[in-house]
């Protein structure tokens, strides 16, 4: 059994036996490894369930257009989450209509895949790991929020590589304003240069 696979068996055993909260499913890492460019991103939702995929929602596809803007072509990078099953919240309201939302996964959820990202980051061995949110953000430095040190490159001495972190993608859902759209796009101008420095 390859690596790769070995990881997979032990995400689904962990999502299989988890009982403290609601999930909705689990999904693994995408891309070729290994791999100099690694995206790290925060929990899977009801699209990246459904296709097996990190990053294929609304989310995902802002994701691919600025990709895209700064001459990378998703084929070409590594995709995985710092937990890797999707942490859900169930509400039924009164006239007993259930509806299913995501949540942000807690630290006890990310704790348990910690073993498992750190021996993906090892296998993919990247030049340059982009976190997504402030999620993988707390899990792979010292930061405590993304608005201290959104696009400017740090050395990580644990994997031996760059970290660049990054807003989420979905944050253009929640921030339509210009001057946050403005913020958001000069993070990936910022990260084209890093990557020609890096690569």
């Amino acid at each position: 059994m390859n690596n790769l696979q070995f990881l997979k068996n032990k995400i689904e055993t962990i999502a299989n036996n988890y009982k403290e909260e609601a999930t909705g499913g689990f999904i693994t890492g995408d891309g070729p490894i290994p791999c100099d460019i690694m995206f790290v991103g925060e929990a899977p939702g009801k699209s990246e369930v459904e296709s097996g995929k990190p990053f294929v929602g609304v989310a995902g596809k802002n994701f691919e257009k600025y990709l895209n803007s700064i001459g990378v072509e998703r084929s070409n990078v590594r995709i995985t989450n710092t937990c890797f099953f999707r942490p859900i919240k169930i509400k039924t309201s009164k006239n007993g209509k259930t509806t299913i939302s995501n949540r942000p996964p807690k630290t006890s959820e990310i704790n348990l895949f910690r073993e498992i990202l750190d021996e993906e980051i090892s296998i993919v061995k990247p030049k340059i790991i982009i976190t997504l949110g402030n999620v993988p953000l707390k899990r792979l430095t010292n930061f405590k929020a993304i608005g201290e040190c959104h696009g400017t490159p740090v050395h990580s001495d644990d994997f031996s590589c760059t970290i660049f972190p990054m807003y989420h993608p979905s944050s253009l859902t929640y921030n339509q304003n210009d001057e946050f759209r403005k913020m958001y796009e000069e993070d990936w101008i910022k990260l084209k240069s890093v990557l020609k420095k890096t690569l």
